[in-house]
């Protein structure tokens, strides 16, 4: 059956009245069989959806484990006098500052004879408000400098990357969501 000209056809449409395989198609080109729009945006949100699920999974999976095999030790490694912690006060509230090590990592591969520490600061009723990892190097000359402690901040200084860092106290909101993630 030969389609008409009506108003309103496009003119590729036209040419195709001589192919039998598009006679009754409205929607084919000259030439190939064109996909749907709908069917592209459907293969292209499933591809994004599912590398969200995977990179939402593998993130699940690092929490586990960074949650499971944080080695760090208060009861051998409490290092909170020796890094100037313990009960601070900025302004008129009390906070807590303790330090927790793991104790010096010598091995063969991934020794670097620095001691990882956990830098934990509560409030006075014992809730988490900040939570940092760094590097301490005991055997250093002049030595590991404690935590120094001003009218609004505490610093401390990492020394695998030769920084000092700043927290300012109270600490933000910003510090109390990070102190929960295994980061």
């Amino acid at each position: 059956m030969k389609r008409k000209a009506w108003p309103g056809w496009r003119f590729y449409d036209l040419q195709q009245t001589e192919n039998p395989q598009t006679e009754n198609a409205h929607h084919y080109k000259a030439g190939y069989i064109m996909q749907t729009f709908r069917t592209y945006v459907r293969k292209m949100y499933f591809r994004s959806f599912f590398f969200f699920i995977f990179m939402l999974i593998a993130l699940v999976i690092y929490s586990i484990a960074f949650n499971l095999f944080d080695n760090t030790d208060c009861q051998r490694y409490n290092h909170t006098e020796a890094l100037n912690g313990g009960a601070k006060s900025f302004g008129s509230k009390d906070f807590i500052i303790t330090f927790c090590g793991a104790g010096v990592s010598n091995s063969l591969f991934n020794g670097d004879g620095m001691e990882r520490v956990r830098l934990t600061i509560f409030d006075k009723q014992g809730e988490l408000l900040a939570r940092r990892y760094y590097k301490v190097f005991w055997d250093g000359q002049p030595g590991h400098e404690p935590l120094k402690v001003s009218e609004n901040s505490i610093i401390y200084q990492d020394d695998k990357e030769q920084k000092d860092y700043l927290i300012t106290m109270p600490p933000t909101r910003l510090e109390w969501i990070r102190a929960r993630l295994p980061l």
